[in-house]
């Protein structure tokens, strides 16, 4: 596991690319949940100013990555089996009732180019962009309903997404092979959304769906043992 002196930022200054550093942090457990993040030795750290610290905090506090309590200012937010239960929940009926839609043409063109987007992203081999294209296709999936409100609705949930497809991401290292992990999931996916094979683009779907779930539980519930303290075990 990395150490936060390890991976000191050199010549970068701007939020977003702390933001990564820090989403690194998170995921792999160097900064665990419930940790806050003390914006002085944090700077220092990773090398950046204060200001970009704060900033880059923010960011992540969209994605639900870290919170603020009374008190004790920014913390790594600690995810729990509900909300990915929930938010799996969230997913299958908006997501599943998509792919039994009529798509337009216009529509269908979206989804190629969400699907083109996340190939070619997928060759930089960087998590966060490979997550944020792969978000981005499955809300392409979404706006085939054609309702802005369940679009705005998924939008949202997505910045909650954000975290649990990060997690994957880098726990299996999938953007190190996102070939096999990524691409080749989605492509039949796609292929039967385009060639209107309704039935059978639901069932793969369904079953992406699931496996991302059931491995997402795997990797939290192995956590939280991992964090319980130790009379408890």
């Amino acid at each position: 596991m990395p150490e936060i002196s390890d991976i000191a930022l050199h010549r970068v200054s701007t939020a977003e690319a702390v933001a990564d550093a820090l989403v690194g942090l998170i995921v792999s457990g160097t900064l665990p949940a419930g940790e806050p993040l003390r914006e002085s030795s944090l700077a220092a750290k990773l090398g950046v100013s204060r200001n970009s610290l704060r900033e880059a905090i923010r960011l992540l506090e969209r994605s639900r990555l870290v919170q603020y309590e009374i008190h004790r200012g920014a913390i790594v937010s600690t995810p729990t089996l509900e909300d990915l239960d929930d938010l799996t929940r969230t997913r299958r009926q908006l997501e599943l009732a998509a792919v039994r839609c009529t798509p337009s043409e216009a529509q269908l063109e979206q989804l190629r180019a969400a699907f083109a987007q996340l190939t070619r992203t997928s060759e930089q081999q960087r998590a966060e962009a490979i997550v944020a294209a792969d978000l981005a296709l499955h809300q392409a999936i979404v706006d085939l309903l054609g309702s802005e409100r369940m679009s705005s609705f998924y939008r949202q949930i997505g910045k909650e997404l954000v975290f649990y497809f990060t997690v994957l991401s880098y726990t299996d290292e999938e953007y190190a092979h996102p070939k096999a992990s990524i691409i080749d999931r989605h492509q039949g996916i796609i292929d039967a959304i385009l060639s209107g094979d309704r039935d059978r683009a639901h069932d793969l779907l369904a079953g992406h769906i699931e496996e991302n779930h059931e491995r997402l539980a795997e990797i939290l519930t192995a956590r939280i043992a991992a964090a319980a303290p130790a009379a408890t075990r």
